[in-house]
């Protein structure tokens, strides 16, 4: 699997070759029995690989295509989530009872069995939502080997980058104007877009961009962690017949917000860092070292295969040879 597009291989290709090679790691992922939960984890990477190809070629799509298959893949990123957000929950519960240790009056134990619950009854969907998964994949494939891809070209790459970009810097700004799982959460989309778009590009100077892709990849994690936490909360206060008391919402509020404020704090400088530049001048640097890079490329002279029999022997200075 190559995440990246090549110098010397023509945009539009570079595109197909890429899509099908991540729907082709997800259908395999999805029809696999084994390790169900893990399969499902690694279909959905291929799914936000998919989605931020899909971002990046935006501009030679139309708002119309783009719209209904960024709908498409968004819908079947839902269908797997279930199992994946109840699994990630009681990973960043066990976290807090770790470094906080239990919460009063049981309030862990029943939000632990509350989560086990909805893994037990999400298990049972989960079958029918991989199946679905399935069938839109093969509408997504449609796209990616239609004739919608005929005219993708470099300008259209570097316009999608410039876009999410643009965005990125914004929605960095309004998380910490306005402080707020939901715009945390917007922001950490648009950094993980970021990200990828940095991988699939990267080929244009290797050494710059793969060290921009790892710092966006590291505040995403960050963001992710925030998400996790927020997505518990949401969970651990919604109402109903097994919810827990106010007093344990609270305590569990109390704990992620304190965990919260910590990542949000580590990640504003890797923000100002990663987004200081404005859009214009990036989009004019990657069109440059893409093109650059092509030139190079073209240049560069061939290798010509070694030789052993015809490459003159070499005497070792000093050495000594016994006569027979």
């Amino acid at each position: 699997m190559t995440y990246r597009f090549k110098l010397q291989e023509p945009i539009a290709q570079g595109v197909r070759r890429i899509a099908l090679e991540q729907i082709e790691i997800a259908e395999a992922k999805l029809a696999s029995k084994d390790d169900v939960a893990a399969a499902v984890h690694d279909a959905r990477r291929c799914l936000k690989r998919l989605r931020a190809l899909l971002r990046l070629i935006r501009p030679a799509l139309g708002e119309d295509i783009y719209e209904r298959e960024a709908e498409r893949l968004s819908g079947t990123g839902r269908l797997l989530s279930g199992t994946r957000d109840l699994d990630v929950m009681r990973q960043t519960l066990a976290k807090l009872e770790s470094r906080f240790g239990v919460l009063p009056n049981g309030a862990t134990e029943q939000l632990g069995k509350l989560l086990a619950h909805g893994q037990s009854a999400n298990h049972r969907s989960g079958v029918a939502g991989r199946r679905q998964a399935l069938q839109r994949l093969a509408h997504t494939r449609k796209l990616f080997t239609g004739r919608a891809m005929a005219q993708i070209e470099l300008a259209h790459l570097i316009d999608g980058m410039g876009r999410t970009y643009r965005k990125a810097r914004k929605t960095f700004r309004a998380a910490y104007r306005e402080p707020s799982d939901e715009s945390f959460h917007a922001w950490r989309k648009h950094v993980q877009l970021h990200w990828r778009h940095m991988l699939l590009l990267s080929r244009g100077w290797p050494e710059s961009l793969t060290a921009r892709a790892s710092e966006a990849k590291e505040l995403s994690q960050l963001l992710g962690e925030d998400h996790d936490h927020a997505v518990l909360l949401a969970f651990a206060g919604k109402e109903g017949p097994s919810s827990l008391p106010p007093e344990d919402v609270a305590a569990v509020t109390q704990q992620c917000r304190c965990v919260q404020a910590e990542l949000r704090a580590a990640a504003m400088p890797r923000g100002e860092r990663l987004f200081a530049e404005a859009a214009k001048n990036l989009e004019g640097r990657m069109t440059l070292y893409w093109t650059s890079a092509q030139n190079l490329a073209t240049l560069a002279p061939a290798k010509k295969p070694t030789d052993d029999k015809a490459a003159p022997a070499r005497r070792v200075k000093g050495a000594r040879y016994r006569k027979r």
